[in-house]
């Protein structure tokens, strides 16, 4: 595949920022992680189709749910450890039922991350994960959502003595 000159360049900048990063900080690969949003829907309509030339009219099966899904937080450690998952539901007040072990789940409106999700996030799973009572300086790799790279959320990432990384738009 060939890619756009202007986004090898935006790649190596990152690439040598990040490693740059950790030359200057000794971190411990469990001091760096990365985290991503990404939607999960219920239903995917298949895309492909079979029925006869000249049909007038084709049928498509789902469970009426396509337009319904959440959005998952998921981060990992470099040293391979991957941290609970944060599901965003699309609705204003928490489930009743019993949510599984071993994942966060919030409601928001829209069923997206937003800065006060974000600010949860960080205090719910960056902050509990393995590693973090050692004190030591560590990095943390987030996409480029505007949420994240509010300044009072790069402060609040500065307060818990972290680096942010933030990944160039396009390449997640």
């Amino acid at each position: 595949q060939h890619l756009p000159s202007d986004f090898t360049k935006k790649f190596i900048a990152f690439q040598q920022y990040v490693i740059g990063l950790h030359k200057g900080h000794y971190y411990l690969l469990s001091q760096m992680g990365n985290a991503d949003e990404t939607p999960v829907s219920f239903d995917e309509p298949s895309n492909n189709i079979i029925e006869e030339i000249g049909t007038k009219s084709v049928i498509i099966e789902t469970s009426g749910n396509e337009k319904m899904c959440i959005t998952v937080m998921l981060a990992v450690l470099a040293d391979g450890i991957k941290l609970p998952p944060y599901v965003i539901l699309k609705r204003k007040t928490m489930l009743k039922d019993q949510m599984p072990t071993g994942i966060i789940v919030r409601c928001q409106n829209q069923g997206w991350m937003s800065t006060d999700l974000m600010k949860d996030w960080l205090n719910i799973i960056w902050n509990r994960r393995p590693g973090v009572l050692l004190r030591k300086r560590r990095m943390l790799v987030l996409g480029t959502f505007k949420g994240y790279l509010t300044p009072a959320m790069k402060n609040i990432i500065g307060e818990m003595n972290a680096a942010l990384a933030g990944v160039p738009g396009g390449m997640s």
